[in-house]
């Protein structure tokens, strides 16, 4: 099983880190709008109650068609990515209430399942954005969250006390979440040379950074409560030994977004 997690790894490591280096930006969104929104759509389909294939189908083209007036008009970032905003504040007004709002999801799937528009199409578009500004910025944002993320994997096996969200993810701790914001402070200050991050917009930079990691966080813990309302271990099967792409896209869905907005208000940069 380790075995097959790390080549599955490795392979995907591999082929993302090229495709972003690589493709120009409309293959680069093509692929991803494929992988994010199409597998993506599938798996979350699956989650909030399209169990039948048929059913699973009609969910993931419900949400694609919603992509196409992204690819197509290509319309102002700004009025896009605000929309996750008030989609993850009211995400972290259902992980602090939980599980007093368990069984809320089952009773109202259809809800759940156009959510999914809400939250897979805003991160593709997203990631889109930084393709056009550099492909470094997607590179800095996918290796901030997985920096992120080993941080507070071994900062939580060596320190970790206080559980984070013990009914979604008991693995997770509050001295993790820590050791995680201390490595994106330090991984952050080293980007603000390699982007090129302007003198006096830095620090802010830094501050950003570290928001998006615990958004990140956000992201991870209510892919979990999906996942626990599902009954189900992993989104999908489709990555021998780490599941499905939701399992990983999690925190990216909720960075991705409020990284780019953040860009926008500092003005580092001013959309396509």
């Amino acid at each position: 099983m380790l075995k097959q997690r790390v080549i599955t790894g490795l392979v995907l490591i591999l082929l993302v880190f090229a495709g972003i280096r690589f493709l120009p930006t409309e293959l680069f969104g093509l692929f991803s709008l494929m992988f994010i929104v199409g597998l993506g759509a599938w798996e979350w389909a699956g989650l909030t109650g399209c169990y039948l294939p048929e059913k699973r189908m009609a969910g993931t083209m419900m949400i694609l068609t919603a992509s196409i007036p992204l690819v197509f008009i290509r319309p102002d970032p700004v009025w896009v990515l605000s929309v996750s905003i008030p989609v993850w504040l009211l995400v972290l007004v259902a992980l602090k209430i939980y599980p007093r709002n368990a069984g809320f999801y089952k009773k109202h799937a259809l809800a759940m399942r156009l959510s999914g528009i809400l939250v897979l199409l805003p991160a593709w578009y997203a990631l889109m954005q930084l393709h056009v500004m550099h492909y470094n910025y997607v590179i800095y944002l996918i290796t901030l969250i997985a920096l992120a993320d080993t941080a507070a994997y071994f900062t939580g096996r060596a320190f970790g006390k206080n559980k984070l969200a013990p009914d979604l993810s008991p693995g997770k701790t509050k001295e993790g979440v820590s050791g995680a914001v201390v490595v994106t402070a330090v991984w952050a200050s080293l980007a603000v040379f390699w982007l090129a991050i302007p003198e006096g917009k830095s620090t802010i930079f830094m501050v950003l950074s570290m928001f998006v990691v615990l958004m990140s966080v956000a992201g991870d813990l209510f892919e979990s409560l999906l996942k626990r309302e599902a009954g189900v271990k992993d989104s999908g099967r489709i990555l021998p030994g780490h599941g499905g792409i939701l399992d990983r896209i999690d925190s990216l869905l909720a960075a991705a977004p409020l990284f780019v907005l953040g860009l926008l208000w500092l003005g580092i940069y001013r959309g396509i």
